[in-house]
Order: structure tokens, then C-alpha cells, then sequence
């Protein structure tokens, strides 16, 4: 076991799994009920990292966008229609709740469509738990699917614990989560490193005075993490264990 270290706390969508395709098809079958635009790939890496509520509300948001841009353009020649045209995007934002209760519906049953760990993932962590680190997953997603998917991934009890969204506790950033991970797993903050793909991990590991490793292979890119603070950067999930000697070295 490393003298320093013996803990990893890692995200889930866009760091663990590739889940970008679930996300998408998922979100898109729930807007289209309701006559909404559909979101690109290049959307949904967006708007995902801050739990199903907020990436609903930022797609539907998409198209309401639209419609106030539309209004905009209509507003010298055509007051009415400017007006009808705001009318509908204010109805479309009104209408996020409803969507975002057919998501989760549809998303019980989509959310391993597509879903793999990322190419070295499964080796990285393997060593580590070879040598008697703790690995652990710490994700804004519904508790629920986020079992079913890390299950689908990496089989059933790989992880010495998984925190997700239950509805009773903040999400990350709020460092309460990682509190709480720490605690079943029996390791201290300085015992432990961070992965994730957003700002948002890199933030929560900030607060909670953790070491960070962002992965410019997930959701958002290098500016973003760097400008967020992650101590090191990775390509590849092949590349933790480099990451794991830096932070040993220091």
C-alpha cells in the first residue's frame, strides 16, 4: 500500500463510463414528447455535471433560447408575432419539471445504452486495489442508475463505495459528499485523490483540500480544467498510475 496514498474518489459520467450516449438518447426521447429540440453530443457534454434536473433544464432551455432569439429578430417587423414567439419560449420553460419526470422515467430503463468504462479504466483500478487502496465513485447522478451503470461496467461490488443522488443530500461541489465517502471508506482527505472531467470535480476536490486529476479524455476540456485548478492533467485513464507517482514524488 502507498505510504501516502490509499484512496481514489472518482466521477462517474465522463470519467469512470462513457455514459455521453445514454445522456444524450435519453434526454432527447424526453423532449421530443414534448415537441422540443433535440441536443447534440457537443450539448450534452455541456450541460451535464450538476445532477438530471439541471441537465434538463439546460436542454429544454435550448430550445426556449431559440424561440427568444427568434422573437428578437421579429420584434421591428412583426410585434405580434415577436410577442407569440416569447409567449412560447416562456411555455417552454415552464414545462422543465414535466421533462425532466419523463427523463427519469425513460431513463431507468436507457441508462446503460452505449455505456463502457473508458479503454484502461478497469486496468488503472485493478492495480490500485491490488496494492489495498480504497476506490470509491462520487457522482451528481440518480442513485439508482448509477449503481445499474457501474455494475453494468465493472460488476457488482467493485466499488468500496458509490455516492449518487438520493434526493437527501447536496451535490457536489458541496464537499458533504466527499465527507461522507471518506467516512465508509475509512480514509482521510490527505489520503486521498480526486478524478474527474469537469469543473465542477475540480472545484469539489479544491474544497475539500484534495489532490485532483482532470481528464481531458471525458466531457469538458483543458481550459476548463485548468482554469478550475486540477493539479494534473491525464489523456487516458492508462495514465492515473503516472499521475498517482507525480503526487507520491512531491
Amino acid at each position: 500500500m502507498s505510504q501516502k496514498f490509499n484512496a481514489i474518489l472518482l466521477d462517474l459520467d465522463g470519467t469512470l463510463v462513457n455514459t455521453l450516449y445514454s445522456l444524450q438518447d435519453t434526454v432527447n426521447k424526453a423532449l421530443e414528447r414534448f415537441g422540443f429540440d433535440p441536443v447534440t453530443l457537443e450539448q450534452t457534454k455541456k450541460y451535464v455535471g450538476i445532477g438530471s434536473h439541471k441537465f434538463v433544464e439546460r436542454s429544454v432551455e435550448a430550445t426556449a433560447n431559440r424561440l427568444y432569439r427568434e422573437a428578437e429578430k421579429w420584434e421591428e417587423k412583426d410585434e405580434d408575432k415577436a410577442f407569440d414567439l416569447d409567449q412560447q419560449a416562456d411555455e417552454v420553460m415552464e414545462q422543465i419539471d414535466d421533462v425532466h419526470d419523463a427523463y427519469m422515467e425513460i431513463f431507468k430503463e436507457n441508462c446503460i445504452y452505449k455505456a463502457e468504462p473508458y479503454p484502461g479504466m478497469r486496468k488503472s483500478l485493478d492495480a490500485l486495489k491490488a496494492k489495498g487502496w480504497k476506490v470509491a465513485c462520487i457522482t451528481n447522478k440518480p442513485m439508482a442508475e448509477a449503481v445499474t451503470v457501474l455494475n453494468h461496467a465493472f460488476g457488482e461490488g467493485y466499488f468500496d463505495y458509490i455516492s449518487g443522488d438520493d434526493g437527501t443530500h447536496p451535490l457536489k461541489p458541496d464537499t458533504g459528499v466527499v465527507d461522507d465517502t471518506l467516512n465508509h471508506i475509512g480514509c482521510k482527505k490527505e489520503e486521498c485523490i480526486y478524478v474527474g472531467d469537469t469543473n465542477t470535480d475540480m472545484e469539489t476536490a479544491k474544497r475539500a483540500g484534495i489532490k485532483s486529476i482532470g481528464c481531458l479524455y471525458g466531457f469538458r476540456d483543458k481550459k476548463e480544467l485548468e482554469e478550475a485548478g486540477a493539479d494534473v492533467l491525464i489523456k487516458s485513464a492508462e495514465d492515473i498510475g503516472k499521475a498517482i507517482e507525480y503526487f507520491e514524488a512531491e
